[in-house]
């Protein structure tokens, strides 16, 4: 048995074979990767990377397997596909991948399960004698692998946990230890928590939420985040870069890259500068129709928006960007609740998971940021076209 000293979660032991995954080229590309790409811009402290979230997932997929009393080749496996889990993230995680779906369809759980089947991961599974079938079903959430991907699941916790904890922001802090012995495996093989972990939840769809208003969607964390996909796209379209190699890049490697575009790096050397654009409009979620949020979704259009508000406003587009983030609590009404015998969905029961659907409307924003120095002109700009859109 092996141990590793880890930030949030203490001693993790592995076993040999865990360790030889983690050994492999494919995962110690991950220390290289940041957990939440520009969020260090603002919380100095927000270096930690997907290895170490890598190691945190299989250690609390595991804590959840002793409780809910998955065993032997069951656990081994779930322990494997929580390691493995993010394997496939390019440099910058979820930044790079609204780019790789959009010009690969590819999100970085194929291409992970790609990079499990072959070279040195592919070499280690085989060696052990697990089979890719049944590995598979684990890595992408099916039977005892919901307990990596479940909405309280091994995955979602422990990047809680461990962004609190780099970031220093104490939202995250979440009585994880009640949750998991709460959860366990019906007998369709999907995961529940016990009616005696309701607070639990909901601590933890709380502290999601606040993480969510005052981390992920901080308002210069977006504007950095899409100035860096700004970054990408024009690289690509201009053909300095490839999809690809983004999805083999660590994070400076991506950055060394974007540098030799011309009008990409005039957008990399703002963010290691930390010359970010400013906000010259922002509007709150209640403030748009159903359409026009719908079709923010989708880069295209924002790009299209991009442009037309920077010639309306005279100003060059590479300097103005469009970013109105996706909705991200969707999932949280598929939890279910063991109680007297049934089930019951966590909505259901909790007036708060309900008031949370309700703010997390009120916290994304619309935010059209450009260079300081027309700020005013973008906002005239913008006002008009967005008010076309919404009539």
């Amino acid at each position: 048995m092996n141990v590793i000293k880890d930030a949030v979660h203490g001693n993790v032991r592995l076993s040999d074979f865990e360790l030889s995954l983690l050994d492999t080229q494919e995962m110690q590309r991950l220390r290289y990767v940041k957990q939440v790409e520009m969020a260090n811009l603002i919380y100095p402290g927000a270096n930690h990377t997907r290895f170490e979230h890598s190691i945190g997932t299989m250690y609390l997929a595991g804590e959840m397997a002793e409780s809910a009393g998955v065993k032997g080749e069951e656990e081994r496996m779930l322990r494997a596909a929580a390691l493995l889990h993010d394997v496939g993230h390019g440099a910058f995680s979820h930044e790079s991948e609204r780019l790789l779906l959009r010009h690969t369809g590819k999100g970085h759980e194929e291409i992970g399960w790609e990079r499990v089947q072959k070279g040195e991961i592919a070499e280690r599974i085989k060696a052990e004698g697990i089979p890719l079938p049944e590995l598979k079903k684990a890595f992408f959430g099916k039977g005892v692998g919901g307990l990596i991907t479940f909405d309280l699941g091994a995955d979602r916790m422990d990047y809680l946990l461990r962004d609190s904890h780099y970031t220093g922001v104490a939202y995250g802090v979440i009585d994880y230890g009640r949750l998991i012995h709460t959860i366990r495996m019906t007998g369709k093989g999907e995961p529940v928590i016990e009616y005696g972990g309701l607070e639990a939840a909901e601590s933890m769809l709380i502290a999601r939420f606040l993480m969510f208003s005052s981390v992920y969607y901080h308002h210069a964390v977006r504007i950095a985040s899409s100035m860096l996909r700004k970054a990408m796209e024009t690289a690509v379209k201009e053909k300095t870069i490839t999809p690809r190699q983004i999805v083999d890049m660590a994070d400076e490697q991506l950055l060394l890259a974007l540098l030799q575009n011309k009008r990409a790096a005039v957008l990399v050397k703002r963010l290691r500068e930390r010359r970010l654009l400013k906000r010259a409009l922002e509007m709150g979620s209640w403030e748009l129709n159903a359409g026009l949020k719908a079709k923010l979704a989708d880069d295209r259009f924002a790009e299209k928006m991009e442009g037309e508000i920077a010639e309306e406003a005279g100003v060059s587009p590479d300097g103005l960007i469009v970013d109105f983030p996706p909705e991200y609590n969707k999932e949280e009404t598929k939890v279910r609740v063991t109680r007297r015998g049934g089930e019951i969905p966590l909505r259901e029961i909790s007036e708060i998971v309900r008031a949370i659907e309700q703010a997390e409307q009120g916290r994304r924003k619309l935010i059209v940021a450009c260079v300081p120095e027309k700020k005013e002109e973008v906002a005239r700009a913008a006002r008009k076209i967005i008010g076309a859109l919404r009539d």
